[in-house]
C-alpha cells in the first residue's frame, strides 16, 4: 500500500503544481505580467520634447510615451497606420492629405484625444518659440517654414498669430485632420510617424511650462507611461492600460551607465537584460558559448562621419577638408578599432537605403592626393592647424577611436591635433548650433525614414538642414539638386538625381565619412518579442507593445 500512496501523492502534486502555473504565474516561455525589462541608456537626453528632440536617447524616450498618426512596418520599413485609422486619403495633385483617427484613443491618464491634439503637436513645432531641431522636417506643410523663420521675441502677437493662422493644419472633426502641402510630397506617409507630431496635450504644456516633460505632466498616448525619473540615473516606464494595444511589459527600467565596460559587467551580472556590444568586449563574446549565443547582429541605417565646421578656419576651406576626408583608412579602422560596421566605401547614404551610391569613391583613402590638396591651404588655414583640436564626448572606448584618426592625420597629413573631451549631455548640446559646433568632432546621422530624401534634404540643404545649421554648409547646386529630387514623382528620376547630388556633397566635404553602421547586442533568453529593423531609436522601436520577458534566470 504504501508503495502505492507514494505514486499517487507525486502525481497530486504535479497536478496541483501544473494547474497553479496555468493560472497563475506564467508557464516557461510566456510573457510574465508583471515582467520588467532593465536596458541601458548611456546618459541623461538633453531634452524628451517631442517637439524639439533631435538625437537618438532623446527620440528613443519620446517613442516610448507617444505614438503618430503613423508608424513603420518593421518587416518593410513602409509606412503602416497607427492612431489613424487608414492611410491617408491624398487628393490628385499631392497637395491635401486627409489622416482619419481611431476610434476610442485615449492619453495614459484615460482622458481622449482628438484630432485637436495632433494639430497641436504639429503646429508646436514649426512655432518659432518652440525652437525645435526638427522644425524644417515640416517645412512642406503650407505657412510652417514663413512662421518657423520669424522672430519670435521680436515679431509681434499679431504678427506670429497671422502667421500661424496660415499654417495649412486643420481640424476638421474630433476624428479629421488635414494638411495643405506646398508641394507634392510622397515620403509625408513617414513624416506623420515622426516624434515630430506627437500629440502632446497643450494644457500640460501649458501648465508645466518648460517643465512639462517631468512624469506628472508628460502624457501621451503611446505603450507606456513615464512615472519615475531620477536625473542622471534612471528613468522608468509603465504600461499604459489605456493604449490601443496594452504592452505585454509591465514595466521598462533604463538606467543611465556611460562606460560601455560597466554596462557590460552589469550585464554579465545580470543587472541588464540586454546591452551594446563593444570592439573591445568582441573577443570575450566569441569566446564564451553562453553570450555568444546570446548575441544579436543588427544592420543599420546609420553613417558616422568626421565634421568639419566649415564656418570656422581651417576647414572653411574645401580642399583642406577634403585633405582630412582622404587621409585615413577606414577599412583599417573597422578592421583594427571599431571593429563593427562596414568601411564607408561610397557616399553619405549607407548599403540597403535607396540611393545608396557604391561608386562614389571621391573621398576613399589616398594620402598623396590628400597631400596635394593640403599644399593648397592658405596662411590663415595653416596657422589654425597649429591649434586644431578634436571635441569628443568623453568615454574611454570614444578616446581610443579618437586617437586612432589624429595618429592617422599625423602620419599622412603631418598635422598634430590636440584632444577635447566634453561632457556626453554637454557635447550633444554643443553640436547642435553652428555658433558652439567644435571645429572637428565626430557624429553620426540615423535615418529617420528609409528615404534619401532625409538623408540629403533633411541633413545636408542649407539653411533647413539639420547638419548644413550645424556645420554652415551650404551649396546652391546641392540644394537645387535635392529640391528637384523631393518632388519629383519617377523613382529612377528622383533616385538619380540624389546620387548627382551626393557626389557634390562628397566633393565639397563638409563631412568626412567614416563607416556604415551595423551592431551587435546581447539579449538574455528571457527577453522576447523584439522586432529589430535597422532605424530603430530604441529596441523593437515600432512594436513596443510586442516585448515581453519570461520568468528570469
Amino acid at each position: 500500500m504504501e508503495r502505492l500512496v507514494r505514486p499517487l501523492a507525486l502525481v497530486l502534486a504535479l497536478a496541483i503544481a501544473v494547474s497553479c502555473t496555468q493560472s497563475g504565474g506564467p508557464r516557461s516561455g510566456e510573457p510574465d505580467p508583471n515582467g520588467e525589462l532593465v536596458t541601458n541608456m548611456g546618459g541623461e537626453p538633453d531634452t524628451i520634447d517631442p517637439h524639439k528632440a533631435s538625437f537618438q536617447n532623446e527620440i528613443g524616450a519620446v517613442m516610448m510615451v507617444f505614438e503618430g498618426l503613423m508608424t513603420l512596418d518593421p518587416q518593410t520599413l513602409r509606412p503602416v497606420p497607427a492612431a489613424a485609422a487608414k492611410d491617408p486619403e491624398v487628393s490628385a495633385d499631392g497637395l491635401v492629405w486627409k489622416f482619419t483617427l481611431r476610434d476610442g484613443l485615449k492619453y495614459s491618464d484615460g482622458s481622449p484625444l482628438t484630432a485637436k491634439d495632433f494639430a497641436y503637436g504639429f503646429s508646436r513645432t514649426c512655432d518659432p518659440a518652440t525652437a525645435g531641431q526638427y522644425a524644417f522636417v515640416l517645412f512642406v506643410i503650407v505657412g510652417c517654414e514663413d512662421w518657423n523663420a520669424m522672430d519670435a521675441k521680436r515679431a509681434s502677437k499679431a504678427e506670429l498669430d497671422a502667421a500661424r493662422g496660415r499654417l495649412g493644419i486643420k481640424v476638421l472633426s474630433e476624428k479629421e485632420i488635414q494638411f495643405n502641402l506646398r508641394e507634392p510630397a510622397a515620403y509625408f506617409r513617414s513624416i506623420a510617424y515622426m516624434w515630430v507630431g506627437m500629440p502632446a496635450r497643450e494644457s500640460d504644456v501649458a501648465k508645466a511650462g518648460d517643465r512639462w516633460t517631468e512624469p506628472a505632466t508628460y502624457i501621451g498616448n503611446g505603450p507606456f507611461k513615464l512615472t519615475e525619473w531620477r536625473h542622471n540615473d534612471k528613468m522608468v516606464y509603465e504600461r499604459n492600460t489605456h493604449y490601443r494595444e496594452p504592452a505585454k511589459l509591465k514595466k521598462w527600467t533604463k538606467v543611465m551607465i556611460a562606460e560601455g565596460a560597466v554596462a557590460f559587467a552589469a550585464y554579465r551580472n545580470d543587472e541588464l537584460d540586454l546591452t551594446g556590444v563593444a570592439a573591445e568586449q568582441l573577443r570575450t563574446v566569441e569566446n564564451d558559448q553562453e553570450l555568444k549565443a546570446q548575441a544579436v547582429d543588427v544592420g543599420g541605417a546609420a553613417t558616422f562621419y568626421y565634421g568639419f565646421n566649415v564656418s570656422r578656419a581651417p576647414f572653411n576651406e574645401q580642399p583642406v577638408r577634403l585633405a582630412f576626408a582622404k587621409s585615413f583608412d577606414r577599412d583599417a579602422y573597422v578592421r583594427d578599432v571599431h571593429k563593427l560596421g562596414v568601411p564607408a566605401g561610397g557616399g553619405f547614404i549607407p548599403p540597403g537605403i535607396p540611393g545608396f551610391d557604391p561608386d562614389d569613391k571621391i573621398q576613399s583613402f589616398d594620402p598623396a592626393a590628400a597631400r596635394k590638396l593640403l599644399d593648397q591651404a592658405s596662411p590663415a588655414a595653416r596657422e589654425a592647424l597649429r591649434t586644431l583640436k578634436f571635441a569628443y564626448s568623453s568615454s574611454a572606448a570614444s578616446k581610443t577611436r579618437v586617437e586612432w584618426v589624429v595618429g592617422q592625420w599625423k602620419q599622412h597629413l603631418g598635422v598634430e591635433l590636440g584632444l577635447d573631451p566634453v561632457d556626453r549631455t554637454a557635447y550633444s548640446s554643443m553640436v547642435k548650433n553652428v555658433q558652439t559646433t567644435p571645429q572637428l568632432f565626430l557624429l553620426g546621422w540615423i535615418a529617420d525614414f528609409p528615404d534619401p530624401q532625409n538623408w540629403h534634404t533633411t541633413v545636408w540643404v542649407s539653411k533647413s538642414g539639420i547638419s548644413s545649421s550645424r556645420v554652415g554648409y551650404a551649396n546652391a547646386e546641392f540644394d537645387r539638386l535635392v529640391r528637384s529630387a523631393d518632388r519629383e514623382t519617377d523613382p529612377a528620376k528622383r533616385e538619380a538625381t540624389y546620387k548627382q547630388a551626393g557626389r557634390i556633397l562628397s566633393q565639397d566635404a563638409p563631412a568626412a565619412w567614416l563607416f556604415y553602421d551595423a551592431s551587435k547586442y546581447l539579449k538574455k533568453p528571457w527577453v522576447k518579442g523584439v522586432v529589430n529593423t535597422p532605424v530603430d531609436a530604441l529596441l523593437g522601436q515600432f512594436r513596443l507593445n510586442q516585448l515581453y520577458v519570461t520568468k528570469k534566470g
